[in-house]
């Protein structure tokens, strides 16, 4: 929980620093505020790599395998591990994830201002859910293992 915690923290400080390079009115802000999108979703994903590892030992990484952790996530694995995603967030989710592929991608990239405020309010809204996902999911894996 301890990990979940610090990367709720990293998660929340990207998206406050992507809200606030966005505002600015320095050249270079779009760049800036995009790079914290791609460290919000890495992030982001990394966490859920690690809940995978932890509970399911292995997941394999090839073909559409991002888009296929966030699915996995959301599905309740009786016996294994309990849903950590709500499944009305997977739309969403993908954006973010969608975004962060193609920054990592793109050798000509032209940002828009109003599609990154976008982002940064869905980045935003997780980041302020990610909490509760992580308390939530706690508490399902004591009471399944019988650590009440």
């Amino acid at each position: 929980m301890r990990e979940l915690a610090a990367d709720c923290a990293v998660l929340a400080a990207a998206t406050d620093n992507a809200a606030q390079w966005i505002v600015q009115p320095e050249a270079g802000r779009l760049e800036a505020c995009a790079y914290e999108m791609n460290r919000f979703y890495t992030v982001f994903e990394r966490m859920l790599e690690r809940i995978c590892e932890s509970f399911e030992n292995h997941f394999e990484k090839s073909g559409n395998y991002h888009e296929r952790l966030l699915q996995r996530l959301a599905l309740d694995l009786p016996g294994l591990r309990p849903a950590f995603l709500p499944t009305e967030v997977l739309p969403e989710l993908s954006e973010l994830r969608r975004f962060r592929h193609l920054v990592r991608h793109a050798y000509d990239l032209k940002l828009r201002t109003d599609r990154l405020g976008e982002l940064v309010g869905s980045a935003k809204r997780m980041s302020t859910a990610l909490p509760g996902w992580c308390a939530g999911f706690a508490a399902a894996v004591r009471r399944e293992q019988g650590w009440l």
